[in-house]
């Protein structure tokens, strides 16, 4: 458990020393981002975890890399994530910028600080 801790600290470091920019923009030092979407049935993913490793997917098609980089930098930019903001408030983004017909959004931030911010939509039957 100590090592973990001791780990988990070196990590918070390193973060500090090279914040995340979302579209020239500080977003937060964040730590790790995950933000999944469905829409029509089909599973959208972006994610990010510092340093610098970058993944999006959707459907059947995965990107990693700098294409990766550049589509995380895109959805924060449209959905302005900000540690005190509703879901209401980022499902309104969502569909108002990206998934008119979102179906579901999951939303997981983890800070600098190491605070998890954990955001959750279901569309209503």
């Amino acid at each position: 458990m100590k090592k973990m801790w001791m780990l988990f600290l070196g990590m918070a470091f390193l973060l500090a020393s090279s914040p995340v920019y979302a579209a020239g923009t500080e977003l937060m030092e964040s730590f790790s981002f995950r933000l999944t979407i469905i829409e029509n049935g089909i599973e959208h993913q972006w994610e990010y975890d510092s340093p610098n490793h970058y993944e999006f997917e959707s459907g059947e098609r995965v990107i990693k890399g700098e294409k990766a980089k550049e589509e995380v930098e895109r959805v924060l930019e449209k959905i302005n994530l900000d540690e005190r903001a509703t879901i209401e408030e980022l499902v309104s983004r969502i569909q108002q910028s990206l998934y008119p017909k979102a179906e579901s959004v999951d939303i997981r931030y983890m800070n600098g600080e190491g605070k998890l911010f954990t955001w959750v939509w279901h569309k209503p039957e």
